[in-house]
């Protein structure tokens, strides 16, 4: 699928306040899509809903909600039925994850990252299978991690909801095929984002040198074109 062609129409992106979800609604906004942006911190989405409609003169709809949290997928869906929306691209980015020992974090707040980063996103796209079927084509970004690829001591329950992300997107992508439904699994390599702070994330081997997000995005949506399941960004992209 084309952005190029998708002018007019709409994306939805989680995690859309800040980093990669951010950019991928400026860049979204620049291809002419209109965008519905959903996160929790409503003065950051406010901002770049006033951004976008006076740079780029599209539409968009801010969603204020807390996607780890059980049936927030469906009051995503139900606010966009009430205001007449169908979306041809559905970008599943929101996510976060502490660093530290596994017994340190609570099971509250596993269960939370599980739902936001698993359950939340499978059922977005549950939902959504209607709204996507009904173009000739559209798409699926389902924003997996290096980490869903092995396990990560202090990062265990993170790379785990990864994993089950990661997998079920890359067996979707066989699935909806035949449905002219691409889904692509965007693995960013280390990006220049706020996750690693409010991880509280230890010095790694990999260093503190960060790609661009616009990179990551740029990327992504390049080979959204060629139908590519797995992108991965680096440096070298």
């Amino acid at each position: 699928m084309k952005i190029s062609e998708c002018k007019g129409d709409w994306a939805l992106v989680t995690g859309a306040s800040s980093g990669i979800g951010a950019e991928f609604c400026r860049q979204l906004a620049a291809a002419g899509m209109n965008i519905v942006m959903v996160a929790r911190r409503k003065k950051l989405l406010d901002d770049l809903s006033s951004e976008l409609k006076q740079e780029y003169k599209i539409k968009t709809m801010v969603i204020i909600i807390d996607l780890s949290l059980t049936n927030s997928a469906d009051q995503v869906k139900l606010s966009l039925i009430t205001e007449g929306i169908k979306i041809r691209l559905l970008i599943n980015n929101a996510g976060f994850g502490p660093w530290g020992s596994f017994e340190k974090t609570s099971i509250d707040t596993y269960q939370n990252m599980i739902q936001l980063i698993s359950m939340t996103p499978i059922s977005l796209c549950h939902l959504f299978l209607e709204d996507l079927a009904s173009f000739t084509n559209s798409a699926i970004i389902n924003v997996s991690s290096p980490s869903a690829l092995q396990p990560v001591p202090y990062l265990a329950v993170y790379s785990a909801a990864k994993a089950c992300l990661h997998q079920y997107s890359l067996a979707l992508y066989g699935e909806w095929q035949e449905k002219n439904i691409h889904v692509q699994t965007l693995l960013p390599g280390p990006t220049a984002t706020e996750f690693d702070t409010k991880a509280c994330a230890y010095t790694s081997k990999l260093g503190s040198d960060r790609i661009s997000p616009s990179i990551v995005v740029k990327t992504s949506l390049q080979q959204l074109a060629k139908n590519t399941p797995m992108v991965t960004t680096n440096k070298g992209n």
